[in-house]
């Protein structure tokens, strides 16, 4: 199998309230059933081994698959259990209330906790909660606060007054409290200090006592076990809203690294606990989950959680084979790795700490470091895999450095690359391995092949490509060519250092690419093309405006996934479309129907016969307009004006769609200056889309290529003052411009 007939497939791109989902890569509904469909049939075990996200093994099991899943990591587990038991709201705010009632000394122990957080309303007066505090980094007091009234109104940040800085004294000796928070984690080992001390350190002394405060009483409180298990989730929440990695104002808040930043938040952690509720109940329906070696007894899916490393729990009884195992690959996050420790003892012990003590030792990580990691799980996978058995990998957040990690580690493991699709923009690919074959190396130069696999990327798109998609098509061949280290009981530490500069080497080869939009060192920044390209032909994104077309007329009110999926299976692999051309595409020829809701048709003046009508009129337009200039006028398309001293002086081009490319990449008998594409207003913003995003298509354009929409020409048909110079002067004076399309915002 290679990218020409290996699909990727799409889910529903969507946000998902996970708890601690900042961490956790994620991946869309959808994603894992349509994989499993194609390659397990239903009722099936298949092996999770990262166990990285707890959406993979409840979509699984929801579809009807069995899922065994690896996880060393309590926190996950916990994520895992939790979601899968599905919790009522009820139970959740009853297990609250009885941490609430609580006396601490002669007041509650909600009013106490919620007194930590108390500010004024700089409107009126009235004592309110402050959402958070904002401190900048390295200073002993908070700047400002943010708040909501409920009394007045008045909302957004504030100046720090001197009351609310006397509230940051807290009950006890702050250092004690932190010595606490250290022992519970310290397993006694020097070695682990440092990465003890540096978690604690995006620790306020504020949230610190909070958290030391809640859960001495967690785990004090005399309820039943799964109230307290309650508690411990929501606790959990509440040590990540505790720490000072929240940035200020928001940005993309995906830490990896254990470092605060300039400005950041300090969340009012009473009311992190009361949202938290919302969190651990966003599964409506539960799912079967039992603990190995317990098994799910249901025929129609179920999880298996064993909590421990993979290696662990291989081989696997006979009775008990998984036919496929998929996973969600993990990129290397330090931040939540060490956190999870931390976490693990403050909840549950030290002996919590165990399994990750590897985290609190290792404070830096790297893409080498991760190969070999991989490598070392997926040779584990291998040992105890049957021939053919299928390895499905879903890598979001992705980065070449990350695609060459686990490219390199399935290879080495002795897994065969059988496909590679992805989508660029959302930095999200997925890989298919087979084990049990054997590619023999042909020998070639790393370079030669490289060069060769982005000739035919770049040739069979005719359009730029980013590095992305160049980079992972330089790696499918390395692997179909066997010029990645195959079948290897160990990898050197520094493989990927080996191979990344000689991909990299290719794109510097004088007179071999060109790059638009970048001139700096970074070759992952702008878009690549052939210094010598290719006879033209369409290019991807015209073929696949045509494909969406033809699709629409056979295909009648269709979900945005539907359509979706049908494109990414019509151009697979690296070929596949952005959603971002997909929807525009649709913006252009189709509309969304009322009933059923967010299906999509095409509009009923997109029909073969109402635009063969439009171009018809076009044309008669164009021809009337020539004979009221003096001009004589032929053909069709193009439709040419002549003046009968000086030859032809505009080229014509009517067009029902924005297919361009095979106009403007072709050269034109006259100047640039002297053609104009006539299109349908429709069509103006998918246009303006294509000249954003395809460089080289802007680059001819802006030679000199003019457009007219037709409901403009027929605005200057119907001027009576039209002459040759106000036809000058108004041609090309509405281009197409990119705008957002409104029906876009409910997807």
């Amino acid at each position: 199998m290679n990218h020409l007939t290996f699909p990727y497939l799409p889910g529903i791109v969507t946000e998902i309230d996970l708890p601690l989902a900042r961490y956790l890569p994620p991946v869309y509904p959808g994603m894992v059933s349509a994989w499993l469909k194609d390659f397990v049939k239903p009722g099936d075990w298949v092996l999770d081994p990262f166990g990285s996200t707890p959406i993979l093994p409840l979509e699984a099991a929801r579809a009807g698959y069995k899922v065994l899943v690896a996880s060393n990591n309590p926190v996950l587990s916990l994520i895992l259990e939790i979601l899968a038991s599905a919790p009522p709201i009820a139970s959740l705010q009853a297990a609250l209330s009885a941490l609430s009632d609580l006396r601490r000394g002669a007041e509650r122990l909600e009013t106490h906790l919620q007194s930590l957080y108390q500010t004024e309303c700089a409107a009126c007066g009235q004592t309110i909660q402050a959402q958070a505090f904002l401190w900048k980094r390295g200073e002993t007091q908070p700047y400002a606060r943010l708040y909501r009234c409920l009394q007045c109104g008045d909302e957004g940040e504030r100046p720090i007054t001197p009351r609310d800085l006397e509230r940051l004294s807290i009950p006890g000796n702050p250092s004690l409290h932190r010595a606490r928070a250290f022992e519970r984690v310290n397993l006694g080992l020097e070695n682990l200090q440092e990465g003890i001390e540096e978690a604690l350190n995006t620790y306020l002394a504020r949230p610190l006592y909070f958290l030391n405060t809640l859960i001495n009483r967690i785990e004090g409180l005399p309820i039943t076990d799964n109230h307290r298990r309650l508690l411990s989730a929501m606790a959990l929440v509440i040590c990540d809203e505790a720490n000072s990695l929240w940035p200020y104002p928001s940005a993309r808040q995906r830490p990896r690294q254990l470092a605060t930043p300039p400005q950041f938040r300090e969340n009012n952690l009473w009311t992190a606990l009361e949202k938290s509720i919302q969190t651990w109940t966003s599964q409506k329906q539960p799912v079967t989950l039992t603990r190995w070696p317990h098994l799910p007894q249901s025929e129609e899916g179920g999880i298996c959680l064993y909590p421990g490393r993979l290696r662990a729990l291989l081989p696997l009884p006979n009775t008990m084979q998984p036919v496929a195992a998929i996973g969600v690959f993990p990129r290397p996050n330090q931040a939540f790795w060490t956190l999870s420790a931390i976490w693990s003892g403050w909840l549950w012990g030290k002996d919590a700490v165990l399994p990750l003590k590897g985290s609190l030792e290792r404070q830096r990580y790297d893409w080498n470091w991760h190969t070999v990691a991989l490598h070392n799980s997926f040779t584990t996978l291998r040992k105890n895999a049957p021939d053919h058995f299928t390895l499905i990998g879903l890598l979001p957040e992705l980065v070449p450095g990350f695609l060459a990690a686990a490219v390199v580690a399935g290879e080495a493991a002795g897994f065969d690359l059988q496909g590679l699709a992805l989508r660029a923009e959302q930095e999200f690919a997925q890989v298919l391995w087979r084990a049990g074959e054997n590619i023999p190396s042909l020998r070639l130069p790393v370079a030669e092949i490289c060069q060769d696999a982005i000739t035919r990327n770049l040739s069979e798109r005719n359009e730029p490509a980013s590095y992305m998609n160049l980079f992972a098509g330089c790696l499918e061949s390395l692997s179909a060519q066997g010029a990645l280290p195959k079948n290897k009981t160990q990898i050197p530490f520094d493989s990927l250092t080996h191979i990344h500069p000689s991909i990299n080497q290719v794109f510097t080869e004088p007179g071999f690419l060109k790059r638009y939009e970048s001139t700096s060192p970074n070759l992952e920044i702008g878009q690549w093309w052939l210094s010598t390209p290719p006879e033209n032909e369409l290019t991807l994104a015209d073929r696949v405006e045509i494909e969406l077309v033809h699709f629409l007329q056979k295909h009648h009110d269709c979900p945005l996934a539907e359509v979706d999926e049908a494109m990414c299976k019509a151009f697979p692999g690296l070929m596949t479309p952005p959603i971002d051309l997909i929807k525009t595409c649709l913006d252009s020829y189709a509309e969304v129907t009322p009933i059923p809701f967010g299906c999509w048709h095409l509009r009923s003046n997109e029909s073969a016969a109402s635009r063969k009508a439009d171009l018809f009129l076009v044309h008669q337009l164009l021809a009337r307009i020539a004979e009221r200039l003096g001009y004589e006028w032929q053909g069709e398309h193009p439709l040419i004006w002549n003046d009968r001293t000086s030859g032809e002086v505009f080229r014509f081009y009517p067009i029902a769609s924005s297919i361009i490319s095979r106009f403007v990449l072709s050269d034109a008998p006259v100047t640039p200056h002297r053609c104009v594409l006539v299109v349908p207003g429709s069509r103006s913003n998918l246009l303006a889309y294509k000249l954003k995003r395809d460089p080289r298509l802007a680059e001819a354009v802006a030679k000199g290529w003019r457009f007219l929409k037709f409901r403009y020409l027929r605005q200057l048909a119907e001027r009576g003052d039209l002459s040759l110079a106000l036809w000058e002067e108004l041609l090309g004076a509405d281009p197409p411009i990119l705008e957002s399309p409104i029906q876009m915002t409910m997807f």
